[in-house]
């Protein structure tokens, strides 16, 4: 008897006792197609739910019956998940996005010029920043090139550049990004003629969007360096 089960048992174990968990795995492929909206809303969540019903397959291609079926649950929970954030935030998810140095519409006032109502301040026009970066882009040179003949015409006027940063990344990094950002702007005035005397600088990191979305057009207008004037 025990020679019978000794053998039965080995036998399970080169044959890999158990079998596909095929229930499962298709499941864990319903969810994620139901999940599709996520892929353009919720992406790191849809990416983690495909990385986890792959590794599924793989277990299950292995013949590790037990890990696969594990796996695929997990798959299945994360595509749901991923799913119910799409939806949470699909309105202004798939809502036009914003490139306010790109988009001739952005942030037009009656008179038509780029910049003014946010952050516009006494003649100066608030310039925006790409992702991560703190030099100037070509339209915010072009900004800054108005904001000094505005400066020069208008010579009581100190002002005060206010650096801003988007939500992502951490506290400290953000202040630091804000601050070269407001020294590149402050460094560029003075190349056009303005007196360093009449720009101060402060960073306010991520403490004061313009808009509370974490959608790309969110971060796009709270990558910015503001001027508040002083007489």
């Amino acid at each position: 008897m025990m020679l019978r089960l000794w053998i039965l048992t080995v036998s399970c174990l080169l044959v890999a006792c158990g079998s596909r968990p095929t229930q499962v795995l298709s499941e864990a492929e319903g969810a994620l197609a139901d999940a599709e909206l996520a892929r353009k809303c919720a992406p790191d969540e849809f990416a983690a739910a495909e990385r986890m019903y792959a590794k599924a397959q793989k277990l299950a291609d292995d013949e590790e019956y037990d890990e696969a079926e594990t796996a695929a649950v997990a798959a299945k929970k994360l595509a749901v998940k991923a799913q119910q954030k799409a939806l949470a935030r699909k309105d202004e998810c798939l809502a036009p996005k914003v490139d306010p140095d790109n988009d001739v519409s952005a942030f037009v006032d009656g008179s038509g010029d780029k910049g003014l109502g946010d952050g516009d301040s006494g003649g100066m026009k608030t310039v925006y920043f790409d992702y991560n970066a703190h030099d100037l882009t070509d339209q915010a040179k072009a900004t800054m090139s108005a904001n000094a003949g505005w400066m020069r015409a208008n010579g009581d006027a100190n002002v005060v550049v206010e650096g801003h940063c988007d939500e992502r990344g951490s506290t400290e990094y953000n202040l630091a990004l804000g601050e070269k950002r407001a020294r590149v702007v402050r460094k560029y005035l003075i190349g056009l003629g303005v007196s360093g005397s009449r720009l101060s600088i402060v960073s306010y990191g991520e403490e004061q969007p313009l808009a509370s979305g974490d959608d790309e057009g969110s971060h796009a207008r709270n990558r910015r360096a503001e001027f508040r004037v002083k007489r």
